[in-house]
Formats: structure tokens, sequence, C-alpha cells
């Protein structure tokens, strides 16, 4: 069985589409099979992760419609990694929300209902790139994940502020709908250790939370990403020869030795999210 991991901040700028994008093709060059679902109107993710040349007929406009009529194995397209497909969004999926809103709770579910059994049961990891606020569409995909990864920038003090908010949402949705979802680790990217404002943060982080809630692995600040993203491609598809690109392989095999230990631990799967009372 496969787990589902949403990417989350309420701060925009943080890395998550570069986080999901990335961590999704480390993990495929690996042999895992991965999903990925873009719920970010603006469509980042699917403007990097799906061929230019590809026409989109379903997205995750159809599946938060929750048109049940239409196979969900049909949203699915191949990408330009190995092992990676997507699940990609449009941007007149920013016009449900208001009736998704009026429909809550039962409309969080939709997500859920639609893909959970069908994510686990193909693939290894699917992987939610989420938009930049604890909006209804954050909420749709926390109800349907297993775990949380909360990126944040060193050298950002705003990003932490955008940590805060998500370490709460994660602990409202256990208490109100899904009680399995798991706050897996912090992610720290952009860090530059020459900067006075990168060593405060991450030393602040590794005294607010313990040493289990953070990625060992840093994200280190590299230009590659941005030209990376600029050409619509990952950092393995640009330079993979990067630091940027390193990084992200040893953070994927982190992830792997995580979630099998998370998995098989009867401890961890009724971990609570401590963290949360120290913010």
């Amino acid at each position: 069985m496969g787990v589902i991991i949403s990417v989350i901040n309420n701060k925009g700028g943080v890395g998550k589409t570069t986080t999901t994008c990335n961590l999704a093709d480390a993990l495929g060059k690996k042999g895992e099979k991965v999903l990925v679902l873009d719920m970010d109107p603006q469509c980042n993710t699917t403007s990097l992760l799906l061929p230019p040349t590809h026409s989109i007929r379903r997205s995750v406009f159809d599946i938060l419609e929750n048109d049940k009529s239409i196979e969900i194995n049909t949203y699915v397209y191949p990408t330009t990694c190995k092992n990676v497909l997507i699940i990609p969004n449009i941007t007149d999926t920013g016009s449900l929300e208001p009736d998704l809103i009026s429909a809550a709770p039962d409309s969080f579910f939709n997500l859920r209902n639609r893909l959970r059994q069908y994510a686990i049961q193909n693939y290894d990891f699917t992987i939610i790139d989420c938009p930049p606020n604890m909006g209804t569409f954050v909420l749709c995909a926390l109800y349907t994940s297993d775990f949380v990864i909360v990126p944040i920038r060193a050298g950002s003090a705003f990003s932490i502020e955008g940590l805060i908010r998500a370490v709460h949402l994660i602990k409202d949705v256990r208490n109100k709908g899904n009680p399995d979802l798991r706050f897996l680790r912090l992610l720290i990217n952009g860090v530059d250790k020459r900067t006075s404002i990168s060593k405060a943060i991450v030393g602040q982080l590794t005294e607010i939370f313990e040493q289990d809630q953070i990625f060992q692995t840093e994200i280190p600040i590299n230009t590659a990403f941005e030209k990376a993203e600029s050409s619509r491609k990952t950092i393995f598809q640009f330079d993979g020869s990067a630091s940027g690109a390193k990084a992200y392989r040893e953070l994927s095999q982190e992830l792997i030795s995580i979630i099998k230990v998370a998995l098989s631990s009867p401890d961890a799967q009724s971990k609570t999210l401590k963290s949360s009372e120290a913010l």
C-alpha cells in the first residue's frame, strides 16, 4: 500500500512546488511509482511536469465537482519524469471554492472519496502540491492525506509564521475528520550557511522542534532551481550534477526510510503533534 503526502505552508515562495516536483522525480528515479496531484489553481506543478503539447481533458476541477461517472484513472497523465504521473489542474478550479465552502464539510471529502483508494493501491507515493494558504483546497488535500511535509525557507522569517499556521491546521484536521493525518517533517529550503539570517532560522527551528520532526537533509540555495523552473524542468532534467539535485537524491532516500519506519511502528502511528504546543 502507498502513502499520500501533502506539501503545505501558508506562505508562498517557500518551495512547495519545487519540493513536490523534484522529490517526485527523485523518487521515480529510485524505482518508486509516484503520482503527483496539483491542487493549486496557479497550476505551476502542472506546467513543470506535464509536456506542453499535452492537452488537458480532465483535471482536479472535475474531481472536486465530484463527477462520479468518470473513472479516476482517466484523470492521470504521464509526465516528463520516469515513473511519475500527474493529475493536473486548470485555472478554472479556483472558481469552485465558493461552492465547496457552501457545501462544507461534506465537500472537504470529495477528493478523499474519489482518489484515496486508487492512489494507495496503485502508487508508492502520492504527493499533493497545495496553494500557499490554509483554504478550501488545502483542507481537501489534508482530509485525503496520511502525512504532511511543511517546507520553509531558511532566509525568510515570514515562512516560520506560515509554518505555525500549518502545524495548527494539521492538528485541527486530525480532530475534525482525518485522525490518521500525521505531521511528517519540516523541510528547510534555501539554506545558505554564509548568512546570519539562515543560521538564525535553522537554529530557531532546531530549538522548537524535535530532531525527528525535521528532515536531516537541507536543501541548499542554488540558482539551478530557478533556471530549471524557467525551462519547465526538474533540477535533474536541467543539471543532475547540481548541489540541489544531490540534496533531493538524499531527501528521497531519507523519506523512503522514514515512511518504512512510520508504517511499521505502532508508536509512530499514534504520534501526536507535540510541536504544536511548543508554538
